[in-house]
């Protein structure tokens, strides 16, 4: 029995680790490609409709960009990816 719930919890972390992984992967990948992110919520944004702070689980991103409708290159222009409040990567779009 014991055996048992050690592999239910164990399968449960592993699930969640790749689900985590994976939301990263994705978010990081759109914002390199400057876009917004999909899987973590902002908490700090400016009134352009997107510039700000986004915060997920161990990862968050300060993205810089043209959100509002009239803009003619509308996107993320810059960003910084922090891991565990490391920074990671950042980029600008030219």
């Amino acid at each position: 029995m014991k055996k048992k719930i050690i592999k239910i919890v164990s399968i449960t972390i592993a699930v969640f680790l790749v689900l985590w992984i994976i939301a990263g992967t994705v978010d990081f990948l759109r914002v390199k490609s400057f876009e917004r992110p999909l899987f973590i919520m902002s908490t700090e944004t400016a009134d352009d409709g997107g510039s700000g702070m986004y915060y997920g689980a161990g990862y968050s991103f300060e993205i810089e960009g043209n959100f509002m409708p009239d803009d003619e290159l509308p996107g993320v222009t810059h960003y910084k990816y922090y891991l565990f409040g490391n920074l990671i990567s950042e980029g600008i779009r030219d």
